[in-house]
């Protein structure tokens, strides 16, 4: 699944030429992906016509702002993509399902053959309508990301955003502290910290020298510095090489480019090769289902 800075290189991406354009015609031909209206009609017709203001991402989700006060967002699921194209002469990938012609030319279609992910326009709460922010997300002491919660309230659950919330290591420390599960199951909890998934999760671990089943709430202040400033710096690190592209070659940016951080994994899907710093295998283990890596020595 495409983590905060795969979904990061797509908001970027489609930043620079998206911004400005009018939206000719929509064309949806699997509904599911449209499932929270009731027709692909209805959300065509609430699209159409109207110009895109501005690119934004809240954990997971690509936020895109409409003339009219409604916001386009997009979750690319398991394995979607947005690509762009020039016209309706280049040829479709297999598992198109949305297609954005826009006035100015070009197109941008949704690829997903999983079709797990989804797209729906959000209105905006009426005035005076309050808005349940994340208990979490309110410890923001800045950023964009309080506002954007409020104008899109499906997205009011989520949890910290690393780069659209403000937050201190000292109210990183009491989110963590109020939790007493391991830490890979506190970092990969969008309620709790919007964006990341597994592979970063284990990524950040290893920067930060904890294990994955470490109870969050057994950190020290010095280890909850190193954590904060893990994450930070590792998610950083990856949006500047385009985030990471597996063997299954699904993560590519709008231009069909692959990223290029699975170059610079330190423990993901490296089970059984030495470790860069100690030497030592990486060892796999299984966590609700998922594969999670890790050094045994390294990480303490």
């Amino acid at each position: 699944m495409p983590e905060l800075p795969e979904v990061e290189t797509v908001r970027a991406s489609l930043a620079r030429d998206l911004v400005g354009k009018k939206v000719k015609s929509v064309s949806v031909t699997n509904g599911r992906l449209v499932r929270r209206h009731k027709t692909a009609k209805d959300f065509r017709a609430m699209i159409e016509g109207h110009s895109i203001r501005s690119a934004q991402r809240l954990g997971k989700n690509l936020v895109f702002a409409l003339e009219n006060g409604t916001h386009l967002v997009i979750h690319l699921g398991m394995s979607g993509q947005l690509l762009r194209a020039k016209g309706p002469k280049d040829p479709k990938p297999k598992h198109t399902h949305v297609v954005f012609t826009f006035v100015q030319g070009g197109e941008l279609r949704y690829v997903d053959p999983r079709t797990f992910g989804e797209l729906y326009i959000s209105t905006p709460p009426a005035e005076g309508q309050p808005v349940e922010i994340s208990k979490f997300a309110r410890l923001s002491i800045g950023g964009d990301g309080l506002a954007l919660r409020k104008t899109v309230p499906e997205l009011a659950h989520l949890g910290i955003d690393p780069f659209e919330d403000q937050i201190g290591w000292d109210r990183f420390a009491a989110i963590l502290r109020s939790r007493s599960t391991s830490l890979k199951v506190v970092l990969t909890d969008q309620d709790i910290i919007a964006g990341i998934g597994n592979i970063y999760a284990d990524e950040i671990l290893f920067a930060a020298g904890l294990r994955f089943d470490r109870e969050s709430e057994s950190l020290s202040t010095i280890e909850i510095r190193r954590l904060h400033r893990a994450i930070s710096e590792t998610l950083t690190e990856a949006i500047k090489h385009g985030g990471s592209t597996l063997d299954d070659e699904q993560f590519v940016d709008p231009d069909g480019v692959p990223g290029t951080y699975q170059q610079f994994h330190q423990v993901y899907n490296r089970e059984g090769q030495a470790c860069f710093q100690c030497r030592q295998p990486i060892l796999r283990e299984t966590v609700r289902g998922r594969s999670t890596f890790y050094c045994p020595k390294c990480q303490s």
